[in-house]
């Protein structure tokens, strides 16, 4: 069934990605998602077959925004079940909005709860196969802090940290759990090393690099939850 197209209340705009039947709603001034999520899915997809056991297990999304990571991979992944957990309301509201829209509702369902919180939470503990986060990039201290609260607390370590994200991970993740996600190139000792102390441990690694640069400006990384060490490097992505 095809859904009757959204109108947009004046605060919001209506995207519709390229070659998918889905239309997400997003805030036209404030934290909007950008191309990262779709490298993050295409990452996931090209690892299908050996991550075979977890993608068709349970799904959370930290810090799911409107929802777009569960939105699209639910396209791709026809059975999992996805969570995804939003400390910002409004943010939160629209996530719902769009999987009630598209028709998702008993795919995903949408938290709006700070993750932290949820880590004394025993009946979380272990649930699922799978996590994976496009977090904030940068610390509070680090650059410019956008003037836009809903900006902030996506960009900025404001609400999350990777001391905190990783922990939290690892306490949702079942045995042999995947952690997938996102991030600066530039901070991957940094991200390694609190995955490591979470007892997740790096099994693949993506650069990505601009068009006609050699300098990798995010990377994309999976761990395994009590992994054994080793780590794949796959051929650098070029945008």
């Amino acid at each position: 069934m095809t859904a009757e197209p959204i109108t947009p209340a004046p605060a919001t705009t209506v995207e519709r990605p390229p070659g998918l039947e889905l239309e997400i709603e997003q805030p036209k001034k404030g934290y909007r998602y950008n191309q990262d999520p779709f490298h993050l899915v295409q990452f996931i997809k090209d690892h299908a077959e050996p991550w075979r056991a977890q993608l068709m297990g349970k799904c959370l999304d930290i810090g799911c925004g409107v929802g777009i990571l569960p939105l699209l991979l639910s396209r791709t992944l026809a059975d999992t079940q996805f969570t995804g957990i939003e400390i910002q309301a409004e943010l939160a509201r629209l996530a719902s909005a769009n999987v009630k829209h598209n028709q998702l509702s008993e795919r995903i369902n949408i938290i709006n709860a700070d993750y932290r919180d949820s880590i004394h939470d025993s009946s979380v503990s272990g649930r699922f196969q799978w996590v994976i986060c496009n977090p904030p990039y940068y610390p509070m201290a680090s650059g410019r802090t956008n003037l836009c609260p809903q900006k902030c607390i996506a960009r900025h370590e404001q609400c999350s940290d990777l001391n905190s994200l990783a922990q939290a991970a690892t306490y949702f993740l079942c045995g042999k759990g995947l952690f997938i996600t996102l991030f600066p190139a530039e901070r991957l000792l940094e991200l390694t090393s609190h995955l490591k102390a979470a007892k997740l441990e790096p099994k693949h690694l993506q650069f990505i690099h601009p068009e006609n640069s050699d300098r990798a400006t995010m990377l994309l990384l999976a761990a395994r939850k009590n992994g054994a060490p080793g780590i794949i490097i796959d051929k650098p992505l070029i945008i």
